[in-house]
């Protein structure tokens, strides 16, 4: 686990996201989940030696930070978008059901997803007192609806959970790229001036990655916009998903995944705002 500050803490050797732990005089909050039992379980142990967890806050529905939560036994904080998804959904998941380049769509069929559901939600801002420490979540979407931040003023830290991606490309089947730009922009305003942001894929960014990342949802959104002249598909996603990869250094199997992972997000993009249309 490695210490970004005082009170504050990111583990990255999970599968799934990475994983924050907040310290307070009343106890700790989790951030997130690993994907498999046995890895909440080493996560619990690793945390015992700061406290015990008061809460666990889901930064959004995506699967690869919600479905290890249903074991770790505290009170989960989530957006309100966040618990409508996932209550609308089945108590089990498989991930080959709707693969989307995630970690999870390699889970076989596992049960009691249900118990991720939050307990706790909101719609704009949530404010928790813990001891003498006050945690607030904010509601920002983009990369989902539901998607939101830990704010820690007293270390002036953020867990920004999917809103920035480094060193991969997003799925952004789910997202409202206005929404995420909007986020992204908050990020880099003088009220985080100097602020420290901590993302769910690759841990302690630097401002340039917000940059970068702002650069990308606007490829994306243009891509997005071009799919609404052509009656053929295929070729016009095939080769948006070219250009969109051609920026990232990858490994052959990484690689092949994040294709897969940018190609489904285009096509789940375009279907999600035709329905809306319709």
């Amino acid at each position: 686990m490695k210490k970004i500050m005082t009170d504050v803490y990111v583990e990255n050797k999970f599968s799934g996201v990475q994983l924050g732990l907040i310290v307070t005089d009343d106890g700790l909050l989790l951030i997130d989940s690993p994907i498999r039992l046995e890895e909440g379980r080493t996560w619990l142990s690793r945390v015992a030696e700061f406290g015990v967890p008061t809460y666990t806050a889901l930064l959004d529905h995506h699967p690869d930070r919600v479905v290890g939560a249903r074991d770790l036994g505290n009170p989960i904080i989530g957006h309100r978008y966040t618990r409508q998804h996932l209550a609308s959904k089945s108590d089990s998941f498989k991930g080959s059901a709707h693969p989307i380049g995630a970690e999870t769509d390699r889970l076989k069929r596992i049960t009691g997803v249900s118990r991720s559901i939050p307990d706790l939600t909101f719609l704009q801002k949530l404010k928790i007192r813990m001891g003498n420490s006050e945690v607030e979540f904010w509601h920002q979407p983009g990369p989902t609806r539901g998607a939101m931040w830990v704010v820690f003023h007293k270390r002036k830290v953020v867990f920004i959970g999917d809103t920035v991606w480094e060193n991969e490309p997003p799925y952004v089947g789910q997202a409202n790229l206005a929404d995420w730009l909007t986020s992204l922009d908050m990020l880099r305003s003088l009220d985080f001036n100097s602020y420290r942001f901590i993302s769910s894929r690759d841990g302690l960014i630097k401002r340039e990655d917000i940059n970068s990342m702002a650069r990308l949802v606007r490829k994306f959104q243009v891509r997005v916009e071009r799919f609404n002249e052509t009656d053929d598909l295929e070729p016009v996603i095939a080769k948006a998903t070219d250009e969109i990869i051609s920026s990232y250094k990858l490994s052959e199997n990484n690689e092949e995944i994040a294709r897969f992972r940018i190609q489904t997000g285009f096509e789940d993009l375009y279907q999600q705002l035709h329905e809306v249309e319709d």
